[in-house]
């Protein structure tokens, strides 16, 4: 599994960012490659949805769930599908805004895209993952 580790602080509180991000009909909007998020069910632990992810000019479906709700510190959610992720959301007060720490661990599915291209999707998803926190950053506000 790769992963990818991120810390930034955010002008919005814990409060803010944490209902954003625990609501992923919002993925589109900051998550570079993700198409669709979609049939969203259930609440905390319950919460499921669908979703289309587009790499290397291939689309992938899965299923998203949370694994771990605990407003506003905690967030984790596990997909499954074309791509195998784990993504572990923290929020600490810091000041007068938040710091977002991401734990990303994920699969590349190697079978569809090739051995050859999975040192370049790495360094895509790395480039992906800092377009994706600038994008949150520029929905809160960077401190």
């Amino acid at each position: 599994m790769a992963v990818i580790e991120r810390s930034f602080v955010v002008k919005a509180s814990p409060e803010q960012v944490f209902a954003f991000l625990a609501d992923h009909a919002n993925d589109p909007q900051w998550l570079p490659g993700l198409v669709d998020s979609r049939n969203f069910t259930g609440e905390g632990t319950d919460y499921r949805w669908e979703w289309t992810y587009r790499m290397a000019g291939i689309s992938f479906d899965g299923t998203g769930h949370v694994v771990e709700h605990d407003p506003p510190r905690r967030h984790v959610v596990e997909t499954r599908g074309g791509a195998v992720s784990r993504w572990e959301w923290t929020l600490t007060p810091e000041g007068e805004g938040t710091r977002i720490s991401l734990r990303l661990e994920y699969t590349i599915p190697i079978a569809v895209v090739g051995k050859l291209a999975e040192k370049l999707l790495l360094s895509q998803n790395e480039k992906a993952a800092d377009e994706g926190m600038a994008n949150l950053q520029r929905i809160f506000g960077a401190l």
